[in-house]
């Protein structure tokens, strides 16, 4: 009970320390009969915006396929537009029709149109991973036991800062509601890629197979197959008999991929992802539970046997911009001194005696740091 309440207390700190950087306010006492562990004066900042992050959190590798994927696509569609758009002329420099392409059937295009029939999003991205002939087997992402606890608490009392907060290894968006993948920049990416493919397979028609214009589209198409190929891949296989069950519970990489689309498209990515984020979700919070539990004292002696209880509980956090660049860091820590039994209910249900707009227990804030 003590290093749960230390843990509450120690999200109320870290609440409000972050909430003074996001508003570039001051902390000040919250008003009587408020929820909220603090005030926020002189705000500069309206409605800002953070992303949580445990540290056995997922959801940073998922986007860094996400941005490689969709940087690929870019790059490849850019290439394209260049190598697969010249004419073919016969030796009389005359143009040659060009002869109907043989297209692979990919499944992109279907893919495509079957995802917006379905609507919940566990099932369109299982029908999904079908159209593109891969397996997926999906597995939730969660924290430990301390960390899912600490994520809730800290959340909370942003949420009563008026801070705006995805938690995504807790829920992530769009996953129980209606699947809109008209605006999913991931899919418009896969779907101009598919555009450009076919258009070299077109181009590459129109040329005599020895023709340098058909080795530098066979070039290019045979490195837009292999990105095809990395997408719809499912999980890695296990390294040994022990990885068994961890090569099963892994997503395949278009699940991974379309997590971190889903919480792209909440924090205002659009078309190629170049644009970024919106000016709501510039920050991410780093959480984790670094130590924590309780302690039960029996000291006896002829008298008798005295019993005590404490507990308390260690958390760690890093605010970052999307950038990479460090906005501040700390340490918070909280500890029960050993009350006895006669003593437990009434020190439990105490109100605490640090008072989170002045934390003695805080050793770096965001307040102080530019």
């Amino acid at each position: 009970m003590f290093t749960y309440k230390a843990v509450e207390e120690n999200s109320e700190v870290i609440a409000c320390d972050i909430a003074r950087y996001l508003f570039q306010g001051e902390v000040v006492e919250a008003p009587p009969g408020s929820h909220a562990p603090c005030a926020i004066s002189n705000a500069a900042q309206s409605n800002p915006g953070i992303v949580i992050v445990s540290s056995d959190s997922s959801l940073m590798s998922d986007f860094q396929l996400w941005r490689a994927d969709m940087a690929t696509m870019s790059a490849l569609e850019a290439r394209a537009k260049n190598v697969c758009v010249a004419e073919a002329k016969n030796e009389n420099g005359e143009p040659v029709p060009a002869q109907q392409p043989h297209i692979k059937s990919r499944g992109l295009g279907g893919a495509v149109a079957g995802l917006a029939q379905v609507t919940p999003q566990g099932q369109a991205i299982g029908a999904a991973l079908a159209l593109f002939s891969s397996s997926q087997t999906v597995n939730s992402t969660v924290g430990t036991v301390e960390n899912p606890a600490l994520i809730n608490e800290v959340a909370r009392e942003l949420r009563s800062l008026n801070v705006l907060v995805l938690v995504p290894e807790l829920y992530n968006p769009g996953s129980l509601g209606p699947a809109d993948y008209t605006n999913s920049p991931y899919l418009q990416n896969l779907e101009n890629f598919n555009s450009s493919y076919e258009k070299c397979t077109t181009a590459k028609a129109g040329y005599p197979e020895n023709a340098p214009e058909a080795a530098s589209i066979n070039s290019l198409i045979g490195s837009m197959d292999a990105f095809l190929k990395g997408v719809m891949a499912g999980p890695a296989p296990a390294a040994s008999a022990e990885d068994t069950s961890d090569a099963t519970n892994a997503p395949s990489h278009f699940a991974a991929i379309f997590t971190a689309d889903e919480v792209a498209k909440q924090m205002g990515f659009t078309g190629n992802g170049a644009s970024g984020a919106s000016p709501t979700w510039q920050h991410v919070l780093w959480l984790k539970a670094l130590e924590s539990g309780g302690s039960v004292d029996r000291q006896s002696n002829l008298f008798g046997t005295k019993i005590t209880f404490g507990g308390g509980a260690v958390d760690s956090y890093s605010v970052f911009r999307l950038n990479g660049q460090l906005v501040c860091s700390g340490n918070v820590f909280n500890f029960q001194s050993p009350v006895r039994t006669k003593d437990l209910q009434k020190t439990f249900r105490a109100m605490p005696i640090d008072n989170p707009a002045h934390p003695p227990m805080l050793h770096s804030t965001c307040g102080q740091l530019p």
